[in-house]
């Protein structure tokens, strides 16, 4: 079988192989619900009028209808309001609905964001195991190497370089001495020191 297909740039309607290819929908069946799902937004047809304009007799409406509500693609209700009049409510969907979220759909719930089966799981605190398993052990870095030997222990070399009037060990108290005493002391040193530095005389 050989196909040549071109797809359209306007005015087209994207339908799912599933649809085309129903099993359990009749020809027309696919024909009303393919019909309603290329119809504009907001325009409000109802099933039987698509029916008339897609040329589809009343038995096989009413048989298409059949299919497709016990397949999920169609729901209905009819209620009663007030003054006892009648009126009724039609949803068309391009995927199979359960009843529960098809009034979902109705009343403003977009179908996508329907609960699916299943008790919600609590979200896990912390990090995963896998993360937990490669790092287990987290041992401290070992101290810095000085550069050099001789910087090993800078603190008692800066000691040790200090002048003695520089460190932080008190000095002795020494007891002052007299003005007179002072000077008499200046003297002797002076004359101990011109005898010391005075030349012998020669014999």
């Amino acid at each position: 079988m050989l196909r040549h297909a071109i797809p359209p740039a306007s005015f087209f309607t994207q339908v799912s192989n599933e649809i085309i290819r129903h099993p359990r929908l009749s020809s027309d069946a696919v024909r009303l619900l393919t019909w309603q799902l290329s119809l504009p937004k907001g325009l409000d047809q109802p099933l039987s009028e698509t029916a008339k304009r897609a040329g589809i007799k009343k038995t096989g409406f009413i048989r298409a209808k059949r299919q497709l509500a016990a397949e999920g693609y169609f729901h209905e209700w009819r209620r009663q309001g007030e003054g006892g009049r009648w009126s009724t409510t039609q949803l068309i969907s391009n995927v199979p609905l359960s009843a529960q979220a098809a009034i979902a759909a109705r009343d403003g719930c977009p179908a996508d964001h329907i609960p699916t089966v299943g008790q919600p799981e609590n979200r896990p605190v912390g990090r995963s195991q896998k993360n937990t398993e490669q790092n287990i052990s987290n041992p401290p870095s070992p101290p810095p190497a000085p550069a050099d030997p001789e910087d090993a222990h800078p603190q008692i070399e800066r000691q040790e370089a200090l002048p003695a009037a520089e460190t932080s060990e008190p000095m002795p108290d020494v007891p002052a001495v007299p003005e007179s005493l002072a000077e008499r002391g200046a003297l002797a040193l002076a004359v101990v020191s011109h005898r010391t530095t005075t030349p012998a005389l020669r014999p």
